[in-house]
């Protein structure tokens, strides 16, 4: 059986193949329905179950590959779901912080930046700010973007 996050992300994905010309299709080709994503301007803390997986997989997954292959294309070749969300995703219903490693708890960015300056700066200059504006959730307000977002505590 097919789960409803499956048929989901899997029409967001025939979406994006058929955009881009590699769904095959001819004159008699059907366009799948663009996966539920939403009002645009409604902050992610305010969508449902539905509308995240949709938009995670229509704006959030591919701006963040082009983001993060834009700074690092070899380390970031496979760039999809479990780069931020583990390989036991579906297990723990995509649920974050998840599997990447964990971040000192008490001032983790200049802990990040003794560890590694550069991906620090990236990841403060690049990523969490377009993170923000992708879920119209602003860095530091409660239902903000921080680094613990995505990253576990020490």
């Amino acid at each position: 059986m097919i789960s409803k996050r499956s048929k989901v992300i899997g029409a967001a994905l025939l979406l994006s193949f058929s955009a881009s010309g590699c769904g095959g299709g001819g004159s008699h080709a059907r366009t799948p329905e663009p996966p539920n994503i939403g009002a645009p301007d409604v902050p992610w803390h305010q969508k449902t179950h539905d509308e995240k997986q949709g938009f995670m997989a229509a704006q959030v997954e591919p701006t963040m590959r082009h983001l993060f292959q834009s700074y690092d294309a070899k380390g970031y070749t496979k760039f999809d779901c479990t780069t931020c969300h583990g390989d036991d995703m579906d297990r723990v219903d995509f649920k974050m912080p998840n599997s990447l490693y964990a971040l000192a708890e008490k001032d983790p960015i200049a802990a990040g930046k003794d560890d590694d300056e550069k991906i620090t700066e990236f990841m403060m200059g690049q990523v969490v700010p377009t993170f923000a504006k992708l879920l119209k959730e602003p860095p530091g307000s409660a239902a903000g973007v921080s680094c613990f977002s995505c990253h576990p505590k020490e």
